[in-house]
Order: C-alpha cells, then sequence, then structure tokens
C-alpha cells in the first residue's frame, strides 16, 4: 500500500511537470515539441483551450486503440481518466503562467527549462508504470500489433503528428503554428536527457 501511495505520488507530480513543460515551451515561442504538436495547432484554429484540444485527440487515439485491438481493454479505459485530468492540469498552469515578451536569450534558456521539465515529467509518470498516455498507448499498439519496434513507431508517430499540423493548418489557409526550432531541438535532446534519467536516477517501485 505505501509503495502504491509513493507510486502515485510520483505519478501525480510527474503529470504536473510535464504539463508545466508543455506550456513553458509554448512561451518560448521556438516552436513546440512534435507529440503536442497537433492539439497546439488545433487550439490555435478553434480557439478552444489546449487543455480542451488535447482531450480531443486523446480521445481520439483512445479509440483508435480500441479499433486496432478489436475490444475494449481495461489499460485503454484507464486512458480516458487520464486524458481529462491531464487536460485540465495544462488548462491550468496555462491560465497560471502569464505570456511574457521575451529576447531571443530569453526565449532559448525558457525553451532549455521547458525540455528540462518535460524529460522530467515523462520519466517520473512512466516509471511509475500506472497508466500509459493516448500517445504511448497508441504507439505501443500499433508496435504490437504489426510486430514493430516501439521506438520506431514513435519516431512515425511524432513525424504523422507534425505532418498532420502542416496538412490541417495549410488546408485552412493558417500559419503553421507551433512548429519550429524548438521542435527539432525537442526532438533531438528529449529522449536523450530521459535516457540520462534512466541510467543514474532509479525509482523504486
Amino acid at each position: 500500500m505505501k509503495k502504491m501511495s509513493i507510486r502515485l505520488i510520483c505519478f501525480f507530480i510527474g503529470i504536473n511537470i510535464l504539463a508545466i513543460g508543455i506550456i513553458l515551451n509554448t512561451r518560448s515561442d521556438l516552436g513546440v515539441a512534435a507529440f503536442t504538436s497537433f492539439f497546439y495547432a488545433l487550439s490555435k484554429i478553434t480557439g478552444i483551450s489546449l487543455g480542451a484540444s488535447s482531450i480531443l485527440l486523446y480521445l481520439t487515439l483512445i479509440v483508435l486503440q480500441t479499433i486496432l485491438l478489436g475490444r475494449i481493454s481495461l489499460p485503454v479505459l484507464l486512458q480516458i481518466p487520464f486524458s481529462f485530468v491531464f487536460g485540465v492540469l495544462t488548462d491550468f498552469y496555462d491560465c497560471l503562467i502569464p505570456e511574457t515578451p521575451l529576447s531571443l536569450g530569453g526565449k532559448v534558456l525558457l525553451l532549455a527549462l521547458a525540455i528540462w521539465l518535460t524529460s522530467i515529467g515523462v520519466y517520473l509518470y512512466t516509471n511509475c508504470r500506472l497508466v500509459m498516455t493516448p500517445v504511448e498507448g497508441t504507439v505501443q499498439t500499433i508496435a504490437d500489433r504489426w510486430s514493430l519496434r516501439f521506438s520506431l513507431v514513435k519516431n512515425c508517430f511524432d513525424f504523422s503528428m507534425l505532418l498532420l499540423t502542416i496538412c490541417l493548418c495549410l488546408a485552412l489557409g493558417r500559419p503553421i503554428f507551433g512548429i519550429g526550432i524548438g521542435t527539432v531541438v525537442s526532438a533531438l535532446f528529449l529522449g536523450r536527457i530521459i535516457g540520462i534519467y534512466e541510467k543514474h536516477v532509479t525509482l523504486k517501485n
């Protein structure tokens, strides 16, 4: 019971840190991470909140997983409350953290902080092994269905999010929201930083 309580606390801390990292990434105005690009662009285009747009995307991915699995499974169902909780947290920090004009140096520092916090958040919640995010769940489902490597599917998934973002913006005649040098930097360093945590930091479950 004590171990489960610790895991729940670490999980909640992790998704809070992740939500903060995502918001700081948007505040840097240098480009968001690939896995947030589509719901960030959707939020900008439709005017709905960032949290609400993430919920819509996550619920769509949950439906996709169910179709691919051909059944309703508990691990997938648990992603539904996660989606709503994470969406609410995202909107909370979006309201809490103000948008402030920054110099280029300030934007770079904020981007670095955002990537660092995002990596900590991902490391914490994934190592708790409680609930997969709809993104990870979809990647894992596709990898299992066609016997592919998780890393390969994840790279393809991230690329597809970027491609969908570009297509959506171009089709509606809008600027391409959220894609920039920060997107490239996140792709290059986010996984590597998480790998450092995995190598040097151990969470006891």
